[in-house]
């Protein structure tokens, strides 16, 4: 197709979205070949990152999936504003025309969902400033040291609080202790936009004998920014490593949904007047291709949810009495229809993949798609309890810092919110040495193994014990 065919296309569809009820922000669609989009997938959607070789080894396992054809990446959407979409050049028209729809499904949720109402939509200029910050610091400080200081951080990435985004504050109230509100800034400026005032004597001596932190700290990262004993080179490379773990944290909270949601739009509109005639059978075949495979496949959980919801809500199967019914009832009932289309919007407004699958993957659910049969029925909420697990905080254990001072000797105190799911001790020992060598004292790591209580422990040795 042409550009101008793209164009128009995506004038249509754009069309066709909105009078559906879909909400969202311009796309810019940009057409690249495979070259490309390996480069971009691999930069996480984005054309300038900070330099590290993560996004290499990255490129070469997209291009190496690509080569033998385990894997193709159709397109690539970035939650930006105007939302940036890249379209491989070597799709045939069928699927652009798919591939467009489905863009406009996830430009919809970048919206609304609400997950995703904390996250910065420039992020293009802000990782082109990180990039240059860290060349910046590499030719100040040697590439190496910088590598290997973002090779320690990058292994603490996710020990922050993606919930702390929906913590606000009113404009114009004080703090608990009385002070003015301050303004939020970037950490590396606030020391110039919110320079600190000089503490009263009294709050000073009542500061020495708080806890540190006053209360179990999941944001850890921020912990460290502010109390390590870093360079303020090494501070700010961890800040940039935070910010951008909580833009990405939405998208790791809301896959499932995301991906069901815009194959559920993708397919309404082809269904609803974009598909040709002659087209109904390569649509399928592509259907087949986003639906299949075996494993997890979060377009086909997501996309069968929605449906699932949507007949619920047609046929009468919800509210008090339908909840408090025999599975065998609920599979026959028949109630007064309900709004199925704004049930389907509000789902997408409010939830994330945890809520979502906790409320809808239900024992019905999974008995009218075949996921189970009725006598493997006694197994099926062990399966959703595991699921659930595996997506809880995007798959990666919740920790917290719950003392900084532990027995007195300056030293890191961290407990695992324990779920159920133990923790791969390789990573949690790398994470606890790494720790270690930001801090500089030794760090412990509170943690249930074998179904016990157990203590992983690092001062330039691992060692384990009960807790």
């Amino acid at each position: 197709m042409t550009k101008s065919d793209l164009q128009a296309l995506a004038i249509e569809i754009e069309a066709r979205a909105k009078a559906q009820g879909l909400s969202f922000d311009p796309v810019i669609f940009e057409v690249v070949d495979w070259e490309q989009m390996a480069m971009l997938a691999s930069y996480m959607g984005f054309p300038r990152r900070y330099p590290h070789w993560r996004w290499g080894s990255e490129y070469l396992r997209f291009k190496e999936t690509y080569r033998y054809g385990l894997s193709k990446i159709y397109e690539l959407v970035v939650n930006t504003k105007p939302v940036y979409a890249y379209l491989l050049d070597s799709n045939p028209p069928l699927a652009h025309k798919l591939v467009i729809a489905h863009v406009y499904g996830h430009a919809d949720f970048f919206k609304e969902n609400l997950y995703f109402a904390p996250a910065p939509k420039s992020m293009h200029d802000e990782l082109a400033n990180h990039a240059a910050l860290v060349e910046k610091f590499m030719e100040r400080h040697g590439v190496r040291p910088v590598e290997e200081f973002l090779d320690l951080a990058l292994s603490l990435e996710n020990l922050i609080d993606p919930h702390s985004l929906f913590v606000q504050r009113a404009k114009g109230v004080k703090e608990p202790d009385g002070t003015p509100l301050r303004m939020p800034v970037r950490a590396y400026l606030e020391p110039y936009v919110n320079p600190p005032a000089e503490p009263p004597k009294e709050a000073e001596e009542a500061a020495l004998n708080e806890p540190i932190p006053p209360q179990p700290e999941r944001d850890v990262l921020a912990f460290l920014i502010k109390y390590a004993p870093l360079a303020s080179w090494q501070k700010a490379i961890l800040e940039i490593i935070r910010e951008e773990s909580y833009y990405f944290a939405p998208q790791g909270q809301t896959k499932v949904m995301n991906e069901g949601w815009a194959t559920y739009w993708h397919t309404a509109l082809m269904n609803g007047g974009l598909l040709e005639p002659g087209e109904v059978l390569d649509f399928a075949e592509l259907q087949a291709g986003v639906l299949g495979g075996r494993g997890f496949n979060p377009y086909k959980i997501g996309y069968t949810l929605m449906k699932h919801i949507e007949e619920r809500w047609r046929k009468g199967r919800f509210g008090p009495e339908y909840e408090a019914a025999e599975l065998v009832d609920k599979l026959e009932w028949q109630g007064q229809p309900g709004d199925a289309r704004a049930k389907l919007f509000q789902v997408r407004r409010v939830y994330s993949d945890i809520s979502f699958l906790e409320e809808f993957f239900t024992p019905e659910f999974a008995l009218e798609q075949r996921i189970v049969l009725p006598e493997e029925l006694e197994h099926f909420h062990l399966a959703k309890q595991r699921l659930l697990f595996m997506l809880t905080n995007a798959g990666n254990p919740i920790v917290y810092l719950t003392d900084a001072n532990y027995k007195n000797r300056g030293e890191l105190y961290l407990q695992q919110a324990f779920e159920g799911a133990e923790l791969d001790l390789r990573k949690a020992r790398a994470v606890i040495e790494n720790l270690y060598r930001l801090w500089g004292r030794p760090v412990h790591l509170e943690t249930v193994l074998d179904d016990k209580p157990m203590r992983l422990s690092y001062d330039g040795a691992h060692r384990q014990e009960a807790a």
